[in-house]
């Protein structure tokens, strides 16, 4: 177990050596979905199993499906049943993972007379699905929530999903649009779905996988899609590989910003589905060097930094702006990250939790309602040790977890300490002793 708070480790020498990530939790949980919805049995390889993960797996077991995970093969095998739901009542538990809670709720709209009963976290009960339970109210479903609207908890009684035009406000999360558009084929008519607005990288990555299974849709995010009805999900093999997760990858990649050196991460290359494989194109711009191998990215510290401010929009790889603002003080001159007013809505408010734990730090820091600027310098030798509260968010204990390796005291001694470290394992629960073997390799004389 991590001792709480965690004393992040600073390195004294350049980082060397790779490191291996887990299954991306987007792609994890969406395969799940799917092969829930296939005609047969799916193994699923390189899958992350973590809180999240769980949570979706043993609703789909309350909901009647027969799921089995392998944990130290990283692997799970999920019995489709064809756009049935076979329990027609049942209790689920979210916690405060977003596309277990979206996916799931319209998950269940296919069910032709079900009742279910959605809770999740204290956390859960506060972040945004107004818009996708407006859009499942207007095809048919009912909705009486215990507490404040549009709150879990809630219970949904279910009608089945007709065809025609679904619009959704997917502005607050484009975890909305997805979830609808997986079960969009089991409609009882052709479906033209849109969400104007919608930010598009994730709901991409839901349409190719949705091309990966066998369904046939067109369209793009901002122009709406079109799904015929009557088609079925089949993947074209038993076992589909789960792809390295991106935004944990920012992580390990920005590492050789702080310390030096170099790492190789594992998995990682340009074809990848995930929309955070953007995330290297700003390493590349503050002059990182990043070189596609074989079995992953090689990425270099800079040679030079380059004294300018810089400003980057993050709004379409927004979960991987922590690991860059986290950074940001040590960087010659300002940086600007805008496009991200929807992160104050998600696992906790990311821009006031990144910059309070910044301020601590003795960085500068400025947010607007979208956008958070954080100063060069700031970041001191002095003895008094830097306690962060991670909020409970999985990447903001990640990010500080990046920044805690500079050695601003000289000794070694760690001045960073990071509080209930054990919320990683929402995405990543070995980051911190992956963090802790690539440090001891890049220490081994």
């Amino acid at each position: 177990m991590l001792p709480d708070p965690y004393p992040v480790k600073p390195w004294r020498a350049p980082c060397r050596g790779s490191v291996s990530l887990p299954g991306s939790k987007s792609l994890t949980n969406r395969a799940l979905i799917l092969s829930a919805l296939t005609k047969g049995t799916v193994q699923l390889e390189g899958a992350l199993v973590s809180r999240d993960s769980r949570l979706l797996v043993q609703n789909l077991q309350a909901l009647g499906f027969e799921v089995s995970m392998d944990e130290a093969k990283r692997s799970m095998v999920i019995r489709g049943e064809g756009g049935s739901i076979p329990e027609s009542v049942a209790d689920l538990f979210v916690g405060n993972a977003g596309t277990a809670a979206r996916f799931l709720t319209a998950f269940v709209c296919l069910h032709p007379d079900g009742r279910y009963r959605f809770d999740g976290d204290e956390e859960m009960r506060k972040r945004p699905m107004e818009g996708l339970l407006d859009c499942l109210t207007r095809l048919g479903a009912r909705v009486a929530f215990e507490g404040e609207r549009n709150c879990f908890p809630f219970e949904i009684q279910t009608t089945g999903l007709p065809g025609g035009n679904w619009s959704v406000d997917a502005g607050a999360s484009s975890q909305m649009l997805s979830a609808l558009m997986m079960v969009a084929p089991f409609a009882s008519e052709n479906v033209f779905l849109s969400a104007p607005g919608v930010r598009p990288a994730f709901v991409q990555m839901t349409a190719d996988l949705m091309h990966q299974y066998g369904v046939n849709l067109s369209g793009t995010p901002s122009d709406g899609y079109s799904i015929p009805a009557g088609q079925s999900y089949s993947p074209g093999k038993s076992r589909f590989p789960i792809e390295p997760d991106a935004t944990a990858a920012s992580y390990f990649m920005t590492l050789p910003l702080v310390v030096g050196g170099s790492v190789l991460v594992r998995g990682m290359h340009s074809g990848l589905l995930q929309g955070d494989t953007a995330y290297a194109g700003v390493l590349r711009d503050l002059g990182m060097g990043i070189t596609e191998k074989e079995d992953g990215l090689l990425v270099e510290a800079p040679e030079v930094y380059t004294a300018e401010a810089r400003a980057f929009s993050f709004r379409t790889f927004s979960d991987t702006f922590l690991t860059l603002a986290a950074v940001a003080p040590l960087l010659p001159a300002p940086v600007t990250i805008s496009g991200i007013n929807h992160t104050r809505y998600q696992e906790t408010d990311r821009i006031h939790a990144m910059a309070e734990g910044l301020g601590r730090a003795g960085a500068q820091v400025s947010t607007d309602e979208g956008s958070i600027t954080v100063g060069p310098g700031g970041i001191s030798g002095s003895p008094k040790p830097v306690f962060i509260d991670s909020y409970k968010d999985h990447r903001v204990a990640m990010s500080f977890g990046i920044l805690g390796c500079r050695d601003v005291l000289g000794t070694g001694e760690p001045w960073l300490y990071v509080r209930d470290p054990a919320c990683c394992a929402k995405t990543f629960p070995a980051f911190f002793e992956e963090l802790e073997l690539l440090y001891r390799n890049s220490h081994d004389k």
